[in-house]
């Protein structure tokens, strides 16, 4: 966009920047103790950080010397007001509202642990970082459980109370940190995603609603073989017992290490195989993905063949035409680099290569100069 500049001393400014209103001496409520002078750079002989965003910079700050507080231009900006009666049992400190933050702020829930969007609460006088949604913030204290009548209120409560050492549950395994609403007559603790999670899914992987189990108890989840003993979602007309992010598996899915798609499925007819990933067994009384060729027996975990480093997070269409596919053939090539050719009359054949999953380079071989039972790892 538009700016101002001086070449001769390489300085700009955005327009806008250049053109603010800005008073040179700013009584915050995000630091009440003293005024902010505004600095057109760094205190300091090195980038300084925002004590609002985090981020560093070396433009313009609203600066306390004796504090060593610092506040970007635009955090500065920020309209926010004090959040009155919040309860003191989920945190000592006042906390500020702040209805936009213009995307400045980057973190996490300290209630749900999700990334923080849209308006927030946020604290400053907190060695530890502290801040809320909007929605998280304003929890009712008190409720009755969700999906699960019980004599007694669930209570909700800024950490999960305190487990013997050796606790097996969920919330230790996990080291949950944020909210709980917990029953201490129950043994009941909910995390605000469990709390959050609604009663029944409908997806179109699958042909029956799922029903939220609200009760932790152990299970191994249908989709995916894992261990679970989190609130977890049944389909009682199959008999399915699944993880909530299992719901959303895509039935199928292209992987870098194997061409045309692998399928998902909750079981498979046949002996138990090594993943063609980790190497590691394939329960296959569970779900697992697979190639459908009947040439082929590749198979692999729902969580190897999910891994961001094989797989981009797009689904395949449940019509795709395995034609239209071929396109894709260039981009899958992993061979990395020819080391050797060798001629066989007009043709010329890589004899030795370098692969990108392998870390040596790889002789070509032929029939009768190895054992011929080896198994292809791709």
């Amino acid at each position: 966009g538009p700016s101002y500049g001086c070449n001769g001393c390489k300085y700009y400014l955005h327009k806008r920047c250049a053109e603010l209103e800005l008073t040179p001496h700013l009584n915050h409520p995000f630091h009440p103790q003293h005024l902010l002078t505004l600095l057109p750079k760094s205190p300091y002989d090195r980038r300084w950080g925002c004590d609002f965003c985090q981020r560093s910079s070396y433009g313009f700050v609203y600066h306390c010397d004796p504090c060593k507080f610092d506040l970007h231009i635009n955090c500065a900006l920020l309209q926010s007001s004090i959040a009155p009666n919040f309860p003191t049992s989920l945190h000592q400190h006042p906390l500020f509202f702040i209805q936009d933050h213009n995307d400045e702020f980057h973190g996490y829930c300290s209630g749900c642990l999700k990334p923080l969007s849209g308006p927030i609460y946020y604290c400053f006088d907190c060695n530890e970082c502290f801040h809320l949604h909007k929605q998280c913030a304003e929890l009712s204290l008190e409720i009755n459980h969700p999906y699960d009548r019980r004599k007694h209120p669930l209570t909700l409560l800024p950490k999960r109370p305190t487990h013997l050492p050796n606790c097996s549950c969920y919330l230790c395994k996990i080291q949950w940190k944020g909210f709980v609403y917990s029953c201490s007559f129950c043994k009941i603790e909910l995390t605000l995603d469990d709390f959050f999670s609604p009663q029944t899914i409908t997806n179109a992987n699958h042909e029956h609603p799922w029903t939220l189990l609200s009760r932790q108890r152990s299970f191994v989840c249908d989709f995916c073989g894992t261990t679970g003993d989190c609130s977890h979602y049944i389909c009682a007309i199959c008999d399915l017992l699944v993880h909530k992010n299992c719901i959303s598996l895509p039935r199928n899915i292209l992987i870098t290490r194997h061409h045309p798609v692998i399928s998902h499925s909750y079981s498979l007819p046949r002996q138990d195989e090594l993943c063609r990933i980790c190497y590691e067994e394939v329960d296959t009384r569970y779900g697992s993905y697979h190639c459908s060729a009947s040439d082929c027996n590749y198979i692999a975990h729902v969580h190897c063949a999910t891994d961001k480093a094989v797989w981009d997070g797009k689904s395949i269409p449940e019509d795709y035409d395995e034609r239209s596919m071929e396109a894709l053939d260039e981009s899958l090539n992993w061979i990395t680099d020819v080391v050797q050719k060798m001629s066989f009359g007009e043709n010329t054949v890589a004899v030795e290569i370098k692969h990108a999953y392998h870390d040596h380079n790889l002789r070509l071989t032929f029939s009768g100069e190895m054992n011929d039972d080896g198994q292809c790892d791709g």
